[in-house]
């Protein structure tokens, strides 16, 4: 998966990741303040990743 990234998609990438861990912790753990942040980093994740590769 060698490519060119646009900006700061990696960062994008990490942020949306984090993010998916955190719910799933949050769900496993029955944590629902980690499950509700973690679902605000993936969702602001992938929103930065979809507007960096629009550009």
């Amino acid at each position: 998966m060698a490519g060119t990234q646009n900006g700061n998609e990696g960062l994008w990438r990490v942020l949306a990741g984090v993010g998916a861990v955190g719910v799933g912790i949050g769900l496993i753990g029955g944590v629902p303040l980690l499950t509700l942040l973690g679902a605000l980093l993936a969702f602001v994740g992938l929103i930065g990743l979809a507007v960096t590769r629009r550009k």
